[in-house]
């Protein structure tokens, strides 16, 4: 009689384990409402964070191909940018990125932004006194 009651047992505390684990993965699917929240709102700060430094690209390569950007600042604006992308990637390394992240990397795009605007107006021209090399 014992036998069958410590299989009855093993078997019952076998079924709550497996409903505890489905439970847990039911948690983690649905996620806590803060975690969500959080994770949606990392999700908003990556494509800001993105679309920024994609239109800041774009005007690094305008700069490029219309002579108003030399070789040099073109080298240091990219430079700038790829450690713009470091610092995110670093952030992102917990899997989100929150305010106090998002402000320190809008610092530095805002800072980023001033400096191609200041390089693409400062009248240095790739071409001086319009020659081109033959």
């Amino acid at each position: 009689m014992k036998p069958i009651k410590t299989r009855l047992g093993m078997l019952i505390l076998g079924g709550l384990s497996l409903m505890t684990t489905a439970a847990q993965a039911d948690w983690d699917r649905n996620g806590h409402p803060q975690v969500r929240y959080a994770y949606q709102q990392s999700q908003a700060y990556s494509q800001q964070i993105n679309t920024r430094q994609a239109r800041q690209m774009d005007r690094i390569e305008a700069g490029k191909h219309n002579g108003s950007l030399t070789r040099h600042e073109v080298r240091d604006l990219i430079r700038e940018q790829r450690e713009i992308q470091g610092m995110e990637r670093h952030f992102r390394a917990d899997g989100i990125i929150d305010a106090r992240e998002f402000k320190r990397l809008d610092h530095a795009l805002n800072q980023a932004d001033r400096n191609i605007r200041v390089e693409r107006h400062d009248r240095q021209a790739r071409y001086a006194y319009d020659t081109r090399p033959r």
